[in-house]
């Protein structure tokens, strides 16, 4: 199927079949499609709606989400069978079916979505352009992952809806992470080490780090040979190394923030800094496949690695600045990002099966280059 100029699939024969793509909980390189008829808007109950999906971004942040789908709760948003995850995304909807007071046919929501063409959910708290998913099964899972909002009301502009789809998300973590290293005053340390630097999640922190309070602190990117390039033309870090160099790194107190997930690096980051190293978190999985589970316990020198969760800093942000506060401070901080970001980022569309599969597969395998991105459609 094809997507007309505002991104959205265009009705052809055939769009009502259900489909959701799903991959292996324990092997992220195992997928299937799960396939039957289009779900049954008369047998919606009161207060359930329906949505059919318009387009999602996936990018490496989704990947993150699917190695976390067991030791975290992604796995849990939308269950998908024995053996499998149904990876969410961040996505655009439409309401095609609805038994909720205040919502109706044609509404559109953005939110968390699974890789399905439709989704049932049942909206709770409606308030304003808000609400949250109160299906059973989502009870109890992060709140930040369980809202929707609905675009149609108050939402990007189209012109901006795919940068929004694309990088918001990612966005989101550079974000969060950044307020956490600001609050805690950076761990008094004069270097801040982020790996995976040609990601879009590192380019965002780096940016924001260089404008907050910790602007005092060296930022160093540790990336790929072959990226080496791309991030230094960049401009975001102060100084950009290939992995193998990291043993250049000097000897002043650092903070480490692995977006990378690679277990080799941080253990060469870990025995080159040892005590230096003031704190080190580990935020992503973008090279998931060098993950090891017989080495994620080995004891490391200097602080042993944090795990960053989102959601939970989220929440500690909402209490800390209130939810105006919050919103402010992130939408600012956005518009910044965003207007950089569309000069440099190209965002490729596709609809269809086999796309996803293709785009699926590159950015599992790592092939996507770093200033472009993907927005699908199922159908």
């Amino acid at each position: 199927m094809d997507l007309d100029t505002a991104g959205r699939p265009q009705a052809r024969q055939g769009e009502g079949e259900f489909s959701r793509f799903r991959v292996g909980r324990s092997d992220l390189s195992q997928w299937s499609w799960e396939r039957g008829p289009t779900p049954d808007a008369n047998r919606l109950t009161d207060g359930e709606i329906l949505v059919a999906t318009d387009k999602f971004a996936f990018t490496a942040n989704n990947i993150t989400y699917g190695r976390l789908g067991e030791p975290m709760p992604f796995a849990r948003f939308f269950p998908a069978g024995d053996g499998w995850q149904s990876i969410p995304v961040w996505g655009f909807a439409t309401i095609v079916a609805s038994r909720a007071a205040g919502l109706g046919v044609g509404q559109r929501i953005y939110g968390f979505l699974p890789m399905a063409s439709h989704l049932q959910l049942r909206p709770e708290h409606l308030r304003g352009t808000r609400f949250v998913d109160g299906v059973v099964h989502r009870q109890g899972l992060p709140p930040t992952y369980n809202e929707y909002v609905l675009t149609d009301r108050a939402g990007p502009d189209e012109a901006d809806e795919d940068l929004h789809l694309v990088l918001r998300p990612l966005f989101s973590l550079s974000f969060f992470c950044a307020a956490y290293l600001a609050q805690e005053q950076g761990f008094g340390a004069r270097r801040i080490v982020i790996s995976s630097a040609s990601s879009k999640t590192a380019l965002g922190l780096a940016l924001l780090v260089n404008r907050s309070m910790l602007d005092a602190c060296e930022v160093v990117g540790l990336t790929s040979a072959g990226h080496v390039g791309f991030v230094r033309r960049h401009g975001a870090y102060d100084a950009v190394l290939p992995y193998a160099e990291i043993a250049t790194l000097s000897a002043v107190p650092t903070v480490y923030v692995d977006i990378a997930g690679n277990a080799a690096v941080r253990r060469a980051v870990h025995h080159h800094l040892g005590p230096l190293l003031r704190h080190s978190a580990r935020v992503g999985f973008t090279h998931w496949e060098t993950l090891d589970d017989r080495t994620e316990a080995e004891p490391l020198p200097g602080p042993p690695p944090t795990l960053f969760f989102t959601a939970d800093h989220i929440i500690a942000r909402r209490r800390e600045w209130g939810a105006d506060g919050l919103k402010s401070k992130l939408a600012d901080a956005w518009q910044v990002f965003a207007g950089e970001a569309a000069a440099w980022l190209t965002i490729d569309k596709a609809a269809g099966h086999a796309a996803v599969e293709r785009v699926y597969r590159a950015v599992l395998d790592g092939r996507v280059p770093p200033d472009k991105a993907h927005i699908l459609s199922i159908s």
